[in-house]
């Protein structure tokens, strides 16, 4: 009768038990192009490739992707120009996969311009569920040419307005907390910081972080909306 019991147990406490599966690999070859310009309105194109990557649908267990949408990819990378191939390679990994998104806001893309032609695009990785490190690219003298900061963008990548561009993020780690939106223009090789918007409070219930509140509201729902 213990035998018994025993095992009555053990089905009971291995049938709660969540089950796992592993999503299906595939192999694919990737082709992803990103039209940019240069400053003199000259027109280039920008390849992300591999000839073999190992690439799965997003699981309930990737938890920063939409669940059997988001297309998330392993293995070597290179970045080509106008289909030659440059010196920018790259290793992604399952814990760093390159990802095609559905959504826009957390992918690899150019720059949204509200004034001018975009100039440039980025392969974006998120740190954390809302957090985007952006590495910027650009063509320059005819090379693509990255820049040696990267951009940090909380929730959205960041948008331009001709030469500048407007990264949002959310500052929780200093005096206070609340929406802070930094404006930068490159400058060859590098990102210049030209101003800060700042609604740092600590009080979520102030006038000033509310505002910050409704600033990022309508930088979020409009293209041409930049914080001043």
């Amino acid at each position: 009768m213990k035998k018994l019991l025993v095992s009555a147990c053990l089905f009971s406490v291995l049938s709660i038990q969540p089950l796992h599966s592993e999503a299906a690999s595939y192999s694919k070859k990737i082709k992803q192009d990103f039209t940019i310009y240069d400053q003199a309105k000259k027109k280039y194109t920008a390849s992300m490739r591999s000839s073999k990557a190992s690439c799965h649908k997003a699981t309930s267990n990737d938890i920063w992707w939409i669940k059997g949408k988001d297309e998330l990819c392993s293995g070597k990378f290179v970045l080509y120009l106008n289909g030659k191939s440059t010196n920018y390679k790259y290793t992604y990994t399952k814990s760093n996969p390159y990802v095609f998104s559905t959504t826009d806001s957390k992918t690899s893309a150019v720059l949204k311009n509200k004034t001018g032609y975009p100039t440039v695009f980025s392969l974006t990785n998120k740190e954390t569920y809302s957090f985007l490190n952006l590495k910027t690219y650009t063509v320059l003298n005819k090379k693509l040419t990255k820049q040696s900061n990267t951009l940090t963008s909380y929730a959205i990548k960041p948008k331009m307005n001709g030469n500048l561009v407007q990264a949002p993020i959310y500052d929780n780690g200093g005096y206070g907390f609340g929406y802070v939106f930094n404006d930068l223009t490159v400058s060859g090789t590098k990102w210049i910081d030209e101003r800060s918007h700042d609604y740092i409070s600590q009080d979520p219930n102030s006038k000033r972080y509310k505002n910050g509140v409704s600033e990022m509201k309508k930088y979020q729902n409009s293209l041409s909306y930049f914080v001043k």
